[in-house]
């Protein structure tokens, strides 16, 4: 029985290595394209908030020309 155990750990342990090593490389590279697409999302939505403000300001200025032609 411990023959067999370990004929079969030397012929499977490189594709059990492989396979493991291969997950955990895995899941660092989606930590890292997670963590790069947070940070994007993040740049994204601060800049549609400046954007947002920039068209808020300019609705307010059109709206004071739009009132001060009527008024003359």
């Amino acid at each position: 029985m411990d023959q067999t155990l370990i004929d079969m750990l030397i012929k499977q342990g490189g594709y059990a290595a492989l396979f493991i090593w291969l997950f955990f490389k895995t899941m660092k590279e989606s930590k890292d394209r997670e963590d790069r697409l947070m940070n994007h999302v993040e740049r994204t939505t601060d800049t549609l908030k400046q954007i947002e403000q920039s068209v808020s300001n300019m609705q307010d200025e059109i709206k004071d020309i739009h009132e001060k032609m009527e008024g003359k």
